[in-house]
């Protein structure tokens, strides 16, 4: 009989560098070909991967975060997912309408999300802005480019490099 302990954890339970190499390979093994990166609803519409893409990025938020922001596009799984995980509440930003989506305060310590950085980023900044909230951070799952925005630092999970040199052969989807 095996008897687990805080000091013997059962091999069964993965570092976060495995979890980190399994992940990778899920998300690799839904690329499609000609592509960089796996698209956003084939990953965010499968549980178990936006799961431990939630405990992922939940590593990433600084103490302190008031409020999780996202584009209310595809990114809305993203948010609600890492808002479940953390507890963090969120708001939605909707480009089309210029408003925001659920309560946001102003002067909260905003996060802002992202599967992948956003074509209507400086769109959404200007409403964030305009209702007194400046995140100073974004989490995309994927990215490969610096911001243009030196109040406002990037964090990816994963670079789109480091995604495509991933074995296709390792996965667990």
């Amino acid at each position: 009989m095996t008897i687990l302990s805080a000091t013997t954890p059962p091999s069964i339970i993965q570092n976060s560098t495995e979890q980190r190499q399994n992940l990778a390979a899920d998300l690799s093994a839904l690329i499609p070909a000609q592509a960089i990166c796996p698209e956003a609803s084939a990953v965010l519409h499968r549980p178990a991967i936006l799961r431990r893409i939630a405990a992922a990025l939940s590593g990433c938020i600084p103490a302190g975060t008031d409020r999780l922001v996202a584009c209310s596009d595809q990114d809305t799984a993203l948010a609600i997912a890492l808002s479940l995980h953390t507890g963090i509440s969120f708001a939605l930003v909707d480009v089309p309408s210029t408003g925001v989506i659920g309560e946001l305060h102003s002067a909260e310590r905003t996060v802002l999300l992202a599967y992948t950085p956003n074509a209507n980023e400086d769109e959404v900044l200007e409403i964030l802005t305009a209702a007194g909230a400046r995140p100073r951070l974004s989490l995309t799952v994927f990215a490969d480019h610096e911001s243009a925005d030196p109040a406002l630092t990037r964090h990816a999970l994963f670079s789109f490099a480091e995604l495509s040199t991933i074995n296709k052969e390792s996965h667990h989807v």
